[in-house]
């Protein structure tokens, strides 16, 4: 049976306690350019082109900041990941002219080389130097040679080595019309929640492993409509969603929650942007970013 938890009133939601995971003055105010965070590792990466192309590097560790300046990718930046050897990867979310949208720079900022990652990029992770990236309906509908295939690996240089479009037509599923979401986790298997109809897969080596549909947490019903990140933890899921809500969702008991962010002090978190990774959601308030731990907190439901 699955089952949406009636609507709770605000005194009586539920709340997870996240703490404060370091504050960055870049990230509050008006800027031009809003800052882009990525989230690697054990580090959350901001980069800034306000006024100059500066990578500033947070340890979640140590608190430790390290910053560089970047030669100038010369078009607006998305997405910031780490590519090892120390080397970064800045990506545009646009490349309608066909022009290169992928930047790979070294650890003293020189950019290395560029290449084509397709148009209307709506997400951009990268594990074990897979470059794993979901495309937004734009790009998707209009055959770009990338997006068409709504979801993509690349190697660092930029080649396809897996297809969701093609991975999905083999094992009768359904391909991606646009892509919510895509989550890359740290034991190399990827999830991504997608649209037609709102469905959530589970790649790994390669082939779709578990596939969801329906009920309170998959549906054109369900709150979680156009979320645009979720962390996930042994099957339990946190989205966040354009309205600033979250929910919890458990996709072996159907369950939907919404829950309210807290501090140690029991203080709501008024959160502005949201970002998603593995097992972790952080939500920017004011100058500060909050960090909740799934796999840190266990189970939920």
């Amino acid at each position: 049976m699955v089952r949406l938890k009636e609507g709770p009133q605000e005194d009586d939601m539920d709340h997870i306690t996240m703490t404060k995971a370091v504050r960055l003055e870049e990230l509050g105010g008006d800027v031009k350019l809003l800052p882009r965070v990525g989230v690697t590792g054990s580090r959350l990466m901001v980069f800034s082109q306000a006024e100059a192309p500066v990578l500033t590097e947070i340890s979640l560790v140590d608190g430790s900041i390290q910053r560089r300046l970047l030669e100038d990718p010369g078009v607006e930046i998305h997405f910031v990941q780490a590519l090892a050897p120390n080397r970064r990867l800045l990506v545009s979310a646009f490349s309608e002219g066909g022009e290169k949208n992928a930047f790979v720079y070294d650890g003293s900022g020189k950019r290395l080389f560029s290449f084509r990652a397709g148009d209307a990029v709506e997400e951009v992770q990268v594990m074990d130097d897979t470059i794993w990236i979901g495309y937004m309906e734009d790009g998707i509908l209009k055959e770009d040679s990338f997006s068409k295939h709504g979801a993509l690996a690349l190697d660092p240089e930029g080649n396809i080595l897996f297809s969701y479009r093609e991975t999905a037509g083999r094992q009768g599923l359904p391909g991606v019309r646009d892509c919510y979401g895509l989550n890359a986790t740290e034991d190399g298997e990827v999830w991504l929640y997608y649209s037609i109809d709102h469905l959530m897969a589970r790649i790994t080596r390669g082939r779709v492993k578990q596939f969801w549909k329906g009920g309170p947490v998959l549906s054109w019903h369900s709150p979680l409509v156009q979320a645009r990140g979720f962390a996930l933890w042994n099957r339990q899921l946190l989205f966040a969603t354009p309205a600033r809500e979250l929910y919890w969702a458990s996709l072996r008991h159907g369950i939907l929650e919404r829950v309210k962010p807290v501090d140690v002090e029991g203080r709501e978190i008024a959160f502005s942007r949201y970002w998603t990774r593995d097992f972790r959601l952080f939500l920017l308030e004011g100058s500060d970013v909050y960090l909740y731990d799934m796999k840190q907190h266990g189970m939920k439901m």
